[in-house]
């Protein structure tokens, strides 16, 4: 085997509660992730030595800064491989977006490169390599679509999707920095909520009324969004991507083409619920 590809779904958050700041600079938090079929595609190909990243898209680092590369530098240093990896990503995820691009394309790399290299390491080895290249990493390692995560957001539940949604993603021209977000929300010390329910009602974004405040673009969307009867709408992460919520595949793609038509620069993807399915291809 030569090759692999895959798909690396993007994410979105449900539910997301900041709460105390911990020890080490993270902040413990409690969410429920949920895979939807947006998907960046990750093709790994065998190289002799090190490690080397293909993208076409300016906003992807191509260097150590790039998560998929540190996912593969940490899986070959702990298996002892000398061989190396080339990385060609093909980007269909906004890029900072809070759609968890980044991460799930290194989770992508984890599990490419132990079918590639035939490494054998297991999921929960898999998991603890992930831990360490990002907070958002493990979930994508999960065959699960949709989980809570607690601590940095390593610790995971899988939760049963009953039924699968359908979301109309709504992207402003905006950069937002997450590391300014969790700065600007100075949590003190919390006590955990005692659990999460995935209903309308709790639908939470610690971080909205702080991006509302300091982008108008994102109260727009969400006004846009409710003007054509979108019930629950909610800020992805750290933003700056707004979902809302349609009944049905037709629903959302009818509400797409009224938000397009309005003329705005917003990026407008329809998506739904990721089927909990494999996702390597090989060659």
């Amino acid at each position: 085997m030569q090759t692999v590809t895959l798909k690396a779904p993007a994410k979105i958050n449900l539910y997301l509660k900041v709460l105390n700041k911990r020890p080490d600079g993270y902040h413990d938090i409690e969410t429920v992730f949920e895979k939807i079929d947006l998907c960046d595609e990750i093709t790994l190909k065998r190289r002799k030595r090190g490690v080397k990243v293909l993208c076409r898209h300016k906003g992807v680092p191509q260097d150590e800064r790039n998560l998929g590369a540190r996912a593969a530098r940490a899986l070959l240093k702990k298996t002892n491989r000398s061989d190396g990896v080339q990385i060609r990503i093909t980007k269909r995820i906004p890029v900072a977006s809070g759609l968890g691009g980044g991460s799930s394309d290194a989770a992508s790399v984890l599990l490419g490169l132990n079918k590639l290299l035939g490494l054998r390491q297991s999921r929960r080895q898999l998991l603890d390599v992930a831990g360490r290249v990002g907070a958002d990493v493990p979930f994508f390692i999960l065959p699960a679509a949709r989980a809570i995560g607690r601590g940095k957001g390593e610790i995971l539940s899988p939760l049963r999707v009953k039924r699968k949604n359908w979301y109309v993603l709504v992207v402003p021209p905006v950069r937002v920095s997450t590391r300014r977000m969790y700065q600007i929300l100075r949590m003190p010390l919390t006590t955990r909520p005692c659990g999460v329910k995935i209903t309308h009602k709790y639908s939470y974004n610690s971080f909205e009324p702080v991006l509302r405040k300091k982008y108008k673009e994102i109260q727009e969307i969400k006004k846009a969004l409710k003007s054509h009867g979108v019930k629950t709408t909610l800020v992805s992460g750290s933003g700056p991507c707004v979902f809302g919520i349609a009944k049905t595949g037709k629903e959302a793609l009818d509400l797409s083409e009224k938000l397009r038509a309005k003329g705005k620069n917003w990026q407008v993807i329809v998506a739904k619920t990721y089927p909990n399915s494999k996702n390597v291809k090989e060659a």
